[in-house]
């Protein structure tokens, strides 16, 4: 996955851990959930789903996922980020 820095990223797993590089860091791990034009939240019951993951610095990062069910046979895949480009302030 090629990234610029400042990029947040939502990805579908159950958690996450950088194994290699500083370019990216894990921010949390969420459960997915729908606002309601009440201003509710309509959430389902289980295991957290969602990963926040966001670029820092341009270079290069290994991030382990943990997909599928965490309690039923989660499944680690190795994602590679590249984050590339300048870091801007405003």
């Amino acid at each position: 996955m090629e990234l610029a820095p400042g990029d947040i990223v939502l990805l579908p797993a159950a958690g996450a851990r950088v194994t290699s590089g500083s370019a990216v860091e894990v921010l949390d791990v969420y459960q997915n959930a729908t606002p309601l034009p009440n201003g509710r939240v309509l959430a389902p019951e289980g295991p957290p789903d969602v990963v926040l993951l966001s670029s820092l610095t341009p270079g290069n990062s290994t991030v382990l996922l943990m997909t599928g069910d965490p309690f039923h046979g989660a499944t680690p895949q190795n994602l590679s980020v590249m984050v590339r480009g300048e870091i801007h302030e405003y």
